[in-house]
């Protein structure tokens, strides 16, 4: 048994003391960053019908009643019903605290989200959507549906970015890279994929007030990071 204890601990002496004699290994390790901006092609409408009423029935029903009307609008629109979700429903009733907390009235509240994929409707949508009683348009949030092709041409972007770092780095210091030893992508937060844009106003010359659009696409980032270590030649 002590024969056999003295062999292992031979050997691991002599492992320890191979590793030690190799010389460690030389890298430079650089961030690579790349933004791709992207014309949207769709949008994610926030609409809302509020109504109030001394009874809370009354409240109900005058909004369900609008939410019709709204929804029917929506299909005559041309949207598909897989693009519009009920995404609230409240009814609550409001006091009046200098009557000693007596209820006022109720006020009924629905939320829906809508999907418009042909951007070209969407201001006479809007129109039509107040139309049918829409009293409140919370936001109007623009993306592209296909992300995930903008997300890895960043992606590729951002590595290419960082080899480029990492040679320049490496010239200075008169030597070169070699493979790539890890590579890791930064999360990049949400919001960085979605940009939402206020229902705003824009001018344009030589368009009349009544025909120009109300609304603007802009553009959007898809931001891609990434950390790559390379050898040193």
């Amino acid at each position: 048994m002590k024969l056999f204890a003295s062999i292992v601990a031979v050997f691991l002496m002599g492992a320890l003391g191979a590793a030690e004699d190799r010389p460690p290994l030389k890298v430079v390790r650089v961030t690579g960053t790349a933004e791709v901006k992207v014309v949207p092609d769709r949008a994610v409408i926030e609409l809302g019908v509020e109504k109030q009423s001394a009874s809370a029935s009354m409240a109900k029903r005058d909004a369900d009643a609008t939410a019709r009307k709204i929804l029917a609008g929506l299909a005559a629109n041309g949207i598909d019903e897989k693009d519009v979700q009920t995404t609230f429903l409240s009814l609550q009733p409001q006091f009046n605290y200098r009557k000693g907390m007596r209820i006022s009235y109720f006020v009924a509240e629905q939320t829906l989200s809508v999907t418009v994929r042909d951007l070209s409707k969407l201001d006479t949508l809007l129109e039509s959507l107040i139309k049918a009683g829409g009293n409140r348009i919370d936001s109007i949030a623009y993306e592209t549906s296909d992300l995930r092709k903008y997300r890895d041409d960043a992606r590729e972007r951002a590595v290419k970015a960082a080899r480029e770092k990492a040679q320049a780095l490496a010239v200075a210091v008169g030597q070169g890279i070699g493979k790539a030893q890890t590579i890791e992508e930064v999360a990049q937060p949400e919001n960085s994929y979605n940009a939402s844009l206020s229902n705003v106003s824009y001018y344009a010359s030589g368009i009349p007030a009544k025909t120009r659009a109300a609304t603007a696409t802009g553009e959007r980032s898809v931001w891609a990071s990434v950390v790559v270590t390379f050898e040193l030649e």
